[in-house]
């Protein structure tokens, strides 16, 4: 199917030329080298009629580039006619040319609109890899990065930061007893809650199963407390209703702040993850800060 418009322009071209003693009569002398290098360049064009389908997959790219491969085709067409025979229409002349404007100009449209979409698809890319799949939001990779970057700036200009590590509070018996589609459900209702706190510039991602994590710039550890109370009071007020019937759940948190001796963004990670680990120990839907070894 996809090969019927490319054979359709061939098969019209060669009616046309069948009919030509209608049309046109034969020269006197032929230039046999214009019509060699147009006949050339027709070949050319139905190639490129019949690759460009394989080429561009969407719709609105291959319309114009399509188009414009026809008309610059027609237009090599009606060239190269025009070294053997005198067309009994001398309007024809103007075609050619007609054709050919027309054509580059189509295929001028097509390309922009190829590299604009080019460019749309590397962006998508670029952001599906940061992003975890289920809760788009970042994903552990992309957030260290950030976090990297967060650290050497608060360490640079002496600034605050804090970070808070999440889990939600027996997440297992919720998948266990509801099914993983409902535990992915709890999971992208929980970010949407979390994110509704947090603001423009906090960044959240998924730490790795029901984990999260938390990154807090310009913000010191009495605003980190406050906000992961706000979590943990807004995480209490969810409730999903099941067939098997009503889901609530807590989550417990752990949070650790900048401080001048710390040498990279691991030492925040280690105090935040012992903050957690405690808060769990401690009975889970705590929220705990480790300020030091």
């Amino acid at each position: 199917m996809q090969y019927i418009y490319p054979l359709l322009v061939t098969i019209l071209s060669l009616i046309y030329i069948l009919v030509k003693h209608n049309l046109m009569v034969m020269r006197e002398s032929i230039n046999y080298f214009g019509a060699i290098s147009y006949g050339t360049i027709s070949i050319i064009m139905i190639m490129a009629l019949f690759s460009i389908q394989n080429i561009i997959k969407n719709k609105e790219i291959y319309f114009y580039e399509i188009l414009g491969f026809t008309l610059l085709y027609i237009s090599s067409l009606l060239s190269t006619l025009n070294n053997i025979y005198i067309y009994s229409v001398n309007t024809i002349y103007i075609f050619g040319d007609l054709f050919r404007l027309l054509g580059f100009g189509f295929i001028t449209i097509g390309i922009i609109k190829w590299i604009r979409y080019d460019k749309h698809i590397k962006d998508e890319l670029i952001k599906m890899a940061n992003q975890d799949e289920l809760t788009h939001i970042l994903n552990r990779r992309s957030f260290n990065d950030k976090f990297k970057y967060e650290f050497e700036y608060a360490k640079y200009h002496n600034g605050k930061l804090s970070l808070i590590l999440l889990d939600i509070d027996k997440f297992k018996d919720i998948n266990d007893t509801y099914g993983h589609a409902i535990g992915d459900l709890v999971l992208q209702i929980f970010t949407s809650e979390v994110k509704s706190i947090l603001r423009q510039n906090d960044i959240f991602a998924r730490w790795g199963g029901d984990e999260f994590a938390i990154l807090l710039p310009a913000t010191g550890l009495e605003n980190a407390i406050k906000v992961a109370k706000k979590i943990q009071q807004k995480v209490k007020s969810i409730s999903l209703d099941t067939e098997k019937g009503k889901i609530s759940f807590s989550v417990s948190l752990g949070i650790a702040e900048y401080r001048p001796e710390q040498k990279d963004f691991s030492k925040m990670l280690e105090l935040a993850d012992k903050g957690l680990y405690q808060s769990k120990s401690l009975g889970r839907d705590k929220v705990t800060t480790i300020m030091s070894n």
